[in-house]
């Protein structure tokens, strides 16, 4: 008995044509020179028993003409084809095989056996429980008659399918790359793997087309293995598989085939790896995760059945195109039945996730960690005491602007970095530039740039734009008219550029890239998408990288839904080695904060972001995959370290132009942040509205953050802005008449810890809406 099966979608085998066939011996096929032929060994077809749509294949020793066709380790290998009559339509024509083992003539052992079948007459070993057998199962299909070139026939009556190759002729060898499998670690988590192709084909004893019994097992193995090392960024693994090109032909009674084919035949022995992007749907069903206790998850895939496809990969473009075939990889008989992939990941991971499939169709594995949360042995609520307005340096800034013949005349965003050699480094968003006219208002003809960087070297300030001094431009210009950029916190950190052998002292700045969707409508813009500048800390003026950052942009309307930057705490402060970068859910009130994080001071490894999911409770590898943390924040705020916990400052969302400037606490960088009622305010700013002291309603006030560095112990120094909704140009607009408005303001404090606090006493979220809740719920 050579192999048992049954037709997909047949009723009866009736009428069908059969083709049985034997291939050479591999390691003839192996040695096989260009130009070499070779010819599959016929069998009559009468060897084929059929039993409504299942057939059975019984062939003796005898039959087997050649010994070229037995391998030295007794094993032949089969194909089976089947022609279906297609009874008005067109025929339709399946394909099988099978390798089966020849075990001799021992006593008690059956000369030819597979893992499916057995001769009738023999005597059978009944198991405790009755196995059915698992008959192959092939699908019929309608071949393309391009596929087929006739040689002595007319295209009239060609028959339409692909007949089995029956003579081959060697054309040439190709070693083809193809994948067999993903991983993508997320944060500072490392993916390798281990691939092991068994090869392995057990031999046992089985009835046909009936039960199954058991009287010998045998198991060969001619697989191959491969190891890749743990990574800390996502790629795909790769094997090189050798593909032989053939001419095959067939000769019929009344016609000739000739067409040519390429066949996968076995490893080539090389083994690679390509760095990739990490996908979206990465961790984004916590369905596909499992939780697992160590560093290695293994992916094992078996058929049962010697011709099945133990695991698959894809063809890369190059090799589609140099072998001219537009096939996935589907590796048969060589690699026949079980292939286990290992994923190394890092320790401490405790989710892997992927879609739990034959390791070569969903060997897409990524990884998540639950938050870990710290615990604070000595937490002490902080209150705002002894606030003092006009703080350094906001005179400064004001001197500055009455003098400097080009330089900055107001500003806001209002973010500081130290730099390494002790300077203070000022970046600003939209800048009036000067001179300002001898009365103090401003000429309509000043420049007004999208975002500069103003430098503090003891009582000196430098305005550092792009473009030239006659024609000053943004730092981070666009050429469109209808977009521009802001920026969002930056950080001086070490940064490795790709290309680079190791990092070097740099300066990085969130930008936001904005777009003017209506020219008509003052607020007519969106947030359209966010990059990362890397600046040479001796060169200020323009960046030297530019990388688009993590961001869902809504496809229906082009907008970014997370803007990143808001706040950065460096690794530095935060105590656990990672850089926190703060956003917002933006929104006109009760705009929520998210959170993402990166090992290390490098922002430019976006691969290693990690963004905060409250609910799961976890670090995720995909911006969508975060979730809003707390509500009531600003477009920008700050989380700074005080004594062993951090603050968090930001100006009150929960209502419109708010004047509140309010503080919270948590034990950790990233979660638990709650306030002390009643005493949460720490400023509130006396120049919005109608009542205000500009008393004008068009004035407003927002964007309030700690800057670390003007602050020191428990003395904090913080800044907003203050803007007006009248953006007249003219002598008359309001920050013609008055430039004094557009300016930040410095408030200082100090922090003081309020030990009496009771847990009810404390809430957490925004001070409007959250309810009471207790400190042990954080």
């Amino acid at each position: 008995m050579v192999l048992t099966g049954r037709v997909v979608g047949e009723k009866t085998l009736d009428d069908a044509e059969f083709f049985l066939m034997a291939d050479p011996d591999p390691a003839t096929v192996t040695d096989l020179k260009p130009g070499d032929t070779v010819r599959r060994l016929e069998f009559p077809t009468k060897s084929v028993v059929t039993e409504g749509n299942e057939f059975a294949v019984r062939l003796k020793r005898s039959d087997i003409t050649n010994q070229d066709y037995i391998s030295d380790d007794n094993r032949v290998q089969f194909v089976f084809g089947v022609l279906i009559p297609g009874e008005g339509k067109r025929d339709k024509y399946a394909e099988t095989g099978a390798t089966v083992e020849y075990t001799g003539g021992t006593p008690g052992i059956i000369p030819w056996a597979d893992p499916l079948t057995t001769p009738e007459g023999v005597d059978k070993f009944l198991p405790e429980h009755e196995l059915r057998p698992v008959f192959r199962e092939v699908e019929p299909r309608e071949p393309l008659p391009s596929q087929v070139r006739p040689t002595t026939a007319s295209p009239a009556t060609l028959q339409e399918y692909i007949p089995p190759c029956q003579t081959k002729r060697f054309l040439k060898d190709a070693d083809v790359w193809a994948y067999i499998g993903e991983t993508y670690p997320v944060g500072e988590g490392t993916g390798g793997m281990t691939f092991e192709s068994d090869a392995e084909v057990t031999f046992e004893a089985a009835a046909s087309l009936g039960g199954w019994s058991v009287e010998k097992t045998a198991t060969i193995k001619n697989g191959t293995s491969a190891q890749w090392d743990p990574k800390g960024w996502a790629r795909k693994y790769m094997v090189e598989i050798r593909y032989k090109n053939y001419q095959c032909s067939y000769e019929g009674k009344d016609q000739a085939f000739i067409w040519a084919l390429w066949e996968p035949t076995e490893p080539a022995g090389g083994t690679n790896d390509e760095r990739i992007e990490r996908p979206d749907w990465v961790g984004s069903s916590i369905e596909n995760c499992s939780e697992v206790t160590s560093s290695e998850w293994n992916r094992y895939g078996e058929t049962g059945g010697s011709d099945g496809i133990s695991w698959e990969g894809t063809l890369s473009p190059d090799a589609k195109k140099t072998l001219d075939i537009g096939i996935d990889l589907g590796v048969k008989r060589k690699w026949s039945t079980s292939a286990t992939i290992t994923y190394k990941m890092s320790a401490g991971v405790n989710q892997l996730c992927g879609i739990d499939e034959k390791p070569g169709l969903a060997s897409k594995i990524a990884q998540y960690s639950v938050v870990k949360h710290r615990v604070c042995s000595n937490f002490e609520w902080p209150v705002a005491k002894q606030v003092e307005s006009k703080a350094p340096p906001e005179n400064k800034f004001l001197d500055y602007a009455k003098g400097t013949p080009d330089g900055w005349t107001g500003g806001d965003s209002t973010y500081s970095a130290r730099l390494p050699d002790g300077r203070l480094l000022w970046m600003f968003s939209d800048t009036f530039l000067g001179p300002l006219n001898s009365n103090g208002t401003r000429p309509t003809s000043a420049p007004l740039v999208n975002n500069t960087f103003v430098v503090q070297d003891g009582d000196n300030l430098h305005t550092i734009t792009g473009g030239t001094k006659e024609d000053p431009r943004a730092i981070m210009p666009n050429d469109d008219p209808y977009r521009w950029y802001w920026l969002g916190d930056g950080m001086v950190g070490d940064v490795q550029l790709n290309g680079e052998e190791r990092p070097t002292n740099r300066l990085q700045v969130i930008f936001h890239q904005w777009h003017r969707y209506d020219p008509t409508d003052d607020w007519g813009f969106a947030l359209e998408k966010l990059v990362l500048a890397t600046f040479d800390l001796n060169n200020l003026n323009q960046p030297i990288d530019i990388k688009e950052l993590p961001s869902d942009v809504d496809p229906e309307i082009g907008r970014a839904e997370i803007q990143w930057g808001s706040a950065i705490l460096p690794a530095s402060q935060s105590g656990d080695g990672y850089t926190y970068i703060y956003g917002v859910d933006d929104a006109p009130i009760d705009k929520k904060m998210r959170i993402a994080r990166v090992k290390g001071t490098d922002l430019t490894k976006t691969h290693k972001w990690v963004f905060l999911n409250k609910e799961k409770n976890a670090w995720m590898g995909e911006e969508s995959q975060g979730s809003d943390i707390m509500v009531g924040v600003g477009n920008e705020f700050s989380v700074t370290k005080w004594r062993d916990q951090f603050v968090l400052i930001s100006q009150d969302s929960t209502e419109a132009f708010s004047r509140k400037i309010r503080l919270w606490a948590a034990c950790d960088p990233f979660a638990g942040f709650g306030f002390t009622p009643g005493q949460e305010v720490v400023y509130e700013m006396p120049e919005t509205g109608l009542w205000g002291s500009y008393e004008d309603g068009n004035v407003y006030a927002y964007n309030a953050h700690v800057h670390d560095t003007l602050s020191s112990g428990d003395r904090l120094t913080l800044s907003y802005n203050v803007n007006s909704l009248d953006t007249t140009v003219g002598t008359e607009g309001a920050h013609y008449k008055d430039p004094s408005i557009y300016k930040p303001r410095f408030v200082s404090f100090t922090l003081v810890p309020r030990t009496s606090l009771n847990a009810s006493e404390r809430e957490t979220s925004a001070p409007r809406k959250a309810p009471p809740q207790t400190a042990d719920q954080n």
